[in-house]
């Protein structure tokens, strides 16, 4: 007789403290806040003993440091402003700050955040040559 393999799952409230972590982030846009954002998802994660949780907008990783995360956007972007605001991405009073980004060769993929709640990526080029 084979026994069922039950996996833990973040309870509602982890859940919430990730969400929460992530748009206090977005709100506040200082980097002790982006630490304690990246910080608390890890431990949430580390807690469950998984790597990747996904919320409707987005995935959180563990990533190869300890104590670390990562954020990844489902939502991709061609344009330069945010979806849900059209703030503009690459102005420096912009509401708009980087999450993470994933480095590949020729791109990368680059999770953005707004201060208005919306999480996006965009395809970024990997040099400034191909801008």
């Amino acid at each position: 007789m084979q026994t069922a393999n039950i996996l833990e799952f973040p309870t509602t409230d982890d859940q919430h403290v990730m969400r929460a972590a992530v748009d206090t982030f977005l709100i506040a846009q200082t980097g002790k806040t982006r630490e304690v954002m990246l910080k608390t998802i890890r431990a949430v994660l580390d807690r469950y003993h998984i790597s990747k949780f996904s919320f409707t907008d987005y995935y959180v990783y563990a990533a190869r440091e300890p104590k670390w995360s990562l954020i990844k956007a489902k939502s991709i972007i061609n344009g330069d402003k945010c979806p849900g605001c059209g703030d503009p991405i690459y102005d420096y009073k912009s509401n708009v700050r980087i999450l993470s980004i994933e480095e590949n060769l020729r791109r990368h993929y680059v999770t953005y955040g707004c201060r208005c709640g919306r999480v996006f990526g965009k395809w970024e080029p990997a040099s400034e040559d191909e801008l």
